[in-house]
């Protein structure tokens, strides 16, 4: 399935409406973050889409039922809760690239746009890039200049706990994804509280970057949770080979964000149904090589692990 990610428009004028129109051909739930740049209702009048919905937990609990209760609306059929954030990481490429709403610019960001002047061309053609799920909310949206570590430590609360799982199943009524997972032990408490899967994910080594790598947790989580929750393999996903493995030690579903952004950067829309296709295909290939017909084939025995 397709990850959660901000800003998406800064890869492509049509953002998150291009990748949610991809995810919906290819027949996979793509997920819209809390800090998309196209909204909740958007997304979901995408025909077709299998949509989640990613939340961060803000300290203004109101304006969270409020998104989850827009999501409830449009029929999304999950809900993404990302714990790994609370306070957020020392991102230190951000911080040379400017990376803050509107883009900093600065040197090397006019010689990016002279190179690839078809997307500059479209960037400056486009309607400014907010954050449209928080759009005229007094937690601002973007409108006014700021940068993403100023917002997130202003914004998200750092005191999320368990007892915050309790409080989003009282007002959501669907299923419950856990992202950002990275111990057994958590694992297992996700299971104990009820949700019904768990991400296990580093937040693309951006948040802690000595983290473990998601698919050296699938088998241990795995073996600690056994079929209480569902497991999706979060990051590292680059080829359709990676997913085999991460289903083949455990995982339900592998979830990727960097890799369609690449191609949505390049292409567009008709960039992330590229990746789609490879993806698709690198499966197929590799399935087929494994001499697995169905998923339910894939298991531990068809890997050397370390």
């Amino acid at each position: 399935m397709l990850a959660p990610t901000g800003f998406t428009r800064i890869a492509h004028p049509a953002g998150e409406l291009a990748v949610a129109r991809a995810a919906a051909r290819h027949g996979i739930p793509y997920a819209l973050s809390t800090l998309g740049t196209r909204s909740i209702e958007e997304v979901g009048a995408v025909d077709g889409g299998r949509h989640w919905f990613q939340v961060y937990f803000w300290r203004d609990r109101g304006l969270v039922r409020e998104m989850i209760e827009r999501a409830a609306a449009c029929e999304y059929e999950a809900l993404v809760l990302t714990v790994d954030t609370a306070v957020l990481g020392r991102r230190e490429r951000d911080v040379r690239r400017g990376f803050a709403l509107p883009p900093t610019l600065g040197p090397g960001t006019l010689l990016d746009g002279a190179i690839h002047p078809g997307w500059t061309w479209a960037f400056l053609r486009s309607e400014p890039i907010r954050f449209a799920n928080v759009a005229g909310r007094s937690v601002g949206d973007g409108a006014d200049p700021v940068a993403l570590s100023e917002y997130v430590n202003a914004q998200f609360d750092p005191d999320l706990s368990w007892a915050d799982v309790e409080w989003i199943r009282s007002v959501w009524d669907g299923p419950i994804v856990l992202k950002g997972i990275q111990t057994e032990a958590d694992a297992v408490l996700a299971a104990d509280a009820g949700v019904e899967a768990v991400a296990l994910s580093n937040h693309g080594g951006r948040q802690l970057d000595g983290a473990r790598p998601p698919v050296a947790l699938v088998a241990p989580v795995a073996d600690a949770v056994g079929d209480r929750v569902e497991i999706i393999c979060d990051g590292g996903i680059r080829r359709g080979s990676d997913v085999v493995k991460a289903v083949a030690l455990g995982a339900r579903a592998a979830m990727a964000g960097r890799a369609y952004l690449y191609g949505l950067g390049a292409a567009g829309e008709r960039g992330v149904d590229h990746v789609l296709d490879l993806l698709a295909s690198d499966v197929r290939r590799t399935m087929a090589l494994l001499g697995a017909r169905t998923c339910g084939e894939l298991d531990r025995s068809l890997l050397l692990v370390p």
